[in-house]
């Protein structure tokens, strides 16, 4: 799943602790930064073309094969209803062309096993909040044409205890948060490479 390895280190520190406090039900924000894309406002081509598409997740750089399973299908999906390419495949396609995004989760807090173990001990008292940064980077390959380049960084934010939440974010579930940063992160890089190269032509 779309899933922290740093907030699952962080809730496994407090799990004891979880199960005797209500409060302690961890919350998650996603940073209001990157928004939604509206993929109506892309170019489009008049004669779209087809594209490989290569998909990965990373945990702090080191392939994730679990996780890469679980958002590829959700990354297909955006892809395929950008609009910017007449049919997605997992396999090449007759023209080269080539589009790869690999999502890399980093953890942007330090200590997190002990911070999740101090607000453990305190049942919550004492809260802390645990961000996590994701770099979404974006490849698309034509034949005969520079590869185009673009990185896109996007984060979550988790309360576990007495915390309060990052101010003017919703507050949801961490796997809504994941679902949505990843929606966002692939939106939004998908624009840029729009952007700035003829893509799809």
């Amino acid at each position: 799943m779309f899933n922290v390895k740093s907030i699952t280190t962080l809730v496994a520190a407090i799990s004891l602790a979880l199960s005797l406090s209500a409060c302690m039900t961890p919350h998650s924000y996603v940073d209001a930064k990157l928004g939604e894309t509206d993929y109506s406002t892309l170019k489009k081509s008049a004669s779209p073309q087809a594209v490989q598409l290569l998909v990965e997740f990373q945990t702090k750089g080191v392939a994730n094969a679990r996780a890469t399973e679980y958002v590829r299908s959700h990354v297909y999906e955006q892809v395929a209803q950008s609009g910017l390419f007449s049919q997605v495949s997992y396999s090449p396609v007759p023209s080269g062309r080539k589009l790869s995004i690999s999502i890399n989760n980093v953890s942007l807090s330090d200590n997190v096993a002990a911070k999740g173990f101090g607000v453990g001990l305190t049942f919550g008292l004492v809260g802390t909040t645990v961000a996590d940064g994701y770099e979404c980077t974006a490849s698309y390959v034509e034949p005969g044409h520079e590869p185009v380049t673009k990185v896109v960084k996007h984060a979550i934010y988790t309360t576990i205890g007495n915390a309060a939440g990052p101010e003017g974010l919703k507050s949801m579930p961490l796997q809504q948060a994941s679902d949505t940063a990843l929606r966002q992160l692939v939106a939004k890089s998908l624009a840029e490479l729009d952007d700035s190269t003829d893509i799809a032509q």
